[in-house]
């Protein structure tokens, strides 16, 4: 890769704000990852956490953003399946020396954090990425529209294919005869969860407001339920039979507690949280953190089956529907920060882009 001159937003110390825009180190890819320049970052609930909250203990200055999209510039040694030039969407696994929750929590459910390479972080031109967690976007499809993808594909893959185990998705899927209810679909986790799993042959009820019932519809979700009706667990009970699934797209303490009484009045089982378990739960019920990066750095089949596999080809066909619809905001990294002001007073059935870089 010729000469390049990095920049990234930094995040200089604990709770700084707002990040500081400044020279970064030129990434240089291991033999299985890709350099992406990147054109367009997403930003998640995580970033404003790692830049609020006073629990991680992070490597400052330190490098936030977990979503990006762009073109390949180089790729490492032992990369086979992409190339540069090609336009791409990637997860980049946070590196992060110190994570209280990791220190306390499963070492396999945080490797990815510990890696200690600000080169593995999307606020930035340029972001080294594994390859298993990268995918080719067909030239149809734009970079700020695509960007809304990574986190929540990955996140939803670990959520059916690791922690519950269920059947990979199929281009033509046979029902399995059971329901799943995805609490908060029309979430970014949500709307990738719910078209993983129709493609995984379950029929999915999920949750959402009025507003925005049509659109977790016509992902292929076959009922959809008011989150604010006070009849919302007993109705949700009635629907779902013994041994179907849950899964928490939200995962507030409130909506655990939910999905948590759900699940024990079904039979029990695994629930899935997109945040650490908040609180005590029924003894039928087991919840478990849901870490995106885990097809990729632990359970690879998952990672090749679906980044490699089922993500270029659906959304080369069209089969996969990109969604939530961008919020994008111009200006490159020194708007970074605005996203995550924006974020945090609250979205709803959209996910808050920032151009990095031109096209």
């Amino acid at each position: 890769m010729a000469d390049i001159q990095n920049q990234a937003a930094w995040l200089p110390y604990a709770k700084a704000t707002p990040l500081q825009v400044g020279p970064a180190p030129k990434p240089s890819p291991l033999p299985t990852e890709v350099v992406i320049k990147v054109a367009y970052t997403a930003i998640n609930l995580v970033d404003y956490g790692m830049q609020a909250s006073p629990n991680f203990q992070l490597p400052y200055p330190f490098v936030l953003g977990q979503d990006v999209a762009g073109t390949i510039v180089e790729v490492g040694s032992n990369v086979n399946t992409l190339k540069v030039g090609q336009r791409v969407i990637g997860y980049v696994t946070h590196p992060v020396s110190k994570l209280e929750h990791c220190l306390t929590k499963s070492n396999r459910h945080c490797h990815g954090l510990l890696s200690g390479k600000a080169a593995n972080s999307g606020f930035q031109l340029y972001s080294a990425c594994l390859e298993i967690l990268v995918a080719a976007i067909p030239d149809s499809l734009p970079f700020s529209s695509a960007v809304v993808l990574p986190l929540s594909i990955s996140t939803a893959a670990s959520s059916l294919y690791v922690q519950l185990q269920l059947p990979l998705p199929s281009f033509s899927p046979r029902p399995l005869g059971k329901k799943i209810l995805l609490w908060g679909g029309s979430s970014s986790v949500g709307c990738s969860t719910i078209q993983l799993a129709v493609a995984s042959g379950l029929e999915v009820v999920t949750t959402a407001s009025e507003a925005n019932h049509a659109l977790v519809k016509s992902l292929g979700a076959a009922q959809v339920l008011d989150y604010k009706s006070p009849k919302i667990i007993d109705d949700l009970v009635n629907i779902l039979n013994e041994n179907d699934f849950v899964v928490d797209c939200i995962s507030s303490p409130e909506t655990q507690a939910q999905c948590g009484e759900v699940l024990s009045r079904i039979g029990g089982g695994k629930l899935p949280v997109m945040r650490f378990p908040d609180g005590n739960f029924p003894d039928n019920v087991k919840a478990v953190f849901v870490n995106g990066g885990d097809p990729g750095l632990v359970n690879l089949d998952v990672g090749n089956a679906i980044w490699g596999e089922y993500i270029p080809t659906v959304l080369a066909t069209g089969q996969f529907q990109v969604k939530p619809d961008p919020f994008i905001i111009g200006g490159g990294l020194e708007k970074i920060q605005d996203g995550i002001d924006l974020l945090a007073k609250g979205v709803s059935a959209k996910k808050i882009v920032v151009e990095v870089s031109e096209d």
